[in-house]
């Protein structure tokens, strides 16, 4: 009875330990998979940050890229605006850099894309500025170019008051005549329309009176033109050249100074001539500082 009870002891001591054993290889089973599986989300974790940062990195290289070519697209302009897009390069470079410096060491991908975010935010900062700098430019050009045409009708409006003061400052004569004289005797001279016969030609005229002409000493000549079409000239009695507004040299009959004072101006050329006349159309032309004031023609026979 007592050697059952011994063997029935040693029974179940050994159920107990192979138990234990049972228990122990499970948990050592459950242990070694909970760490090969926990080693192996690791390693899936770590591989697909490293993807994930690959991307990451590979994005801010396009957006970097594809924020110097939209701001270089502004260079050139002038240069205010060459000097801001200038600074922003400099600052959005810097902001890269940072970023560049956070992907080599590895740091949390949600920080490097907060910094990436702000990298937009500068690039967005300067468009503002930019688009502004290139509105408040069109304005001014705008205004320049309004500026331009008004400046250019005053001009005009000035130049057509010059020429229309000019023109009113412009001497002319009055009551211009011509006569032809001979002499009779004793110093005394009665008119003729002989050719043969002229010695004298008597030019009379009145200047204008002209309150906007410049007052002062006046250069008047006569040009008296033959039939031929030449000019009577005596270098003896005083003819020579002057040049005609228009910017030609030509020949003069006669020469006189004028001091005009804006009033009216009685001036008589009294021409002797010495040699014989021909027969036909004369004209008599005044010139003052080398515009034509008028002309008279006679015919002698």
């Amino acid at each position: 009875m007592e050697a059952n009870n011994q063997q029935s002891g040693n029974n179940k001591k050994t159920v107990y330990l192979l138990g234990l054993l049972l228990f122990i290889s499970v948990a050592t089973n459950i242990y070694l998979f909970t760490r090969t599986t926990g080693a192996e989300s690791t390693v899936a974790m770590r591989e697909a940050e490293v993807d994930s940062l690959s991307d990451v990195k590979k994005n801010i290289e396009d957006d970097y890229q594809a924020m110097t070519f939209e701001l270089d697209q502004f260079k050139g302009k002038n240069i205010q605006l060459d000097s801001l897009l200038e600074q922003a390069n400099t600052d959005i470079e810097k902001q890269k850099r940072k970023i560049d410096q956070l992907i080599k060491e590895n740091k949390d991908i949600p920080l490097i894309r907060r910094q990436m975010e702000e990298l937009k935010a500068i690039r967005d900062q300067y468009r503002i500025q930019i688009e502004q700098l290139i509105k408040e430019n069109k304005e001014l050009k705008f205004e320049n170019i309004n500026l331009t045409q008004t400046v250019s009708d005053l001009n005009k409006t000035t130049k057509q008051l010059n020429e229309k003061v000019e023109l009113a400052s412009v001497l002319k004569t009055e009551n211009l005549s011509v006569k032809t004289l001979r002499e009779k005797g004793k110093g005394k001279m009665e008119e003729t329309e002989k050719a043969k016969r002229v010695s004298r030609i008597s030019t009379v005229f009145v200047v204008a009176e002209n309150k906007v002409a410049k007052p002062g000493n006046k250069d008047v000549v006569m040009r008296i033109v033959k039939p031929d079409g030449y000019v009577l000239t005596d270098a003896n009695n005083g003819s020579g050249n002057f040049t005609k507004e228009d910017g030609r040299n030509t020949e003069f009959t006669a020469r006189k100074t004028l001091e005009y004072s804006n009033n009216r101006a009685e001036l008589v050329f009294d021409w002797d001539q010495t040699e014989e006349l021909k027969a036909g159309l004369y004209i008599s032309e005044i010139y003052m500082d080398g515009k034509l004031m008028g002309t008279y023609k006679f015919n002698l026979k």
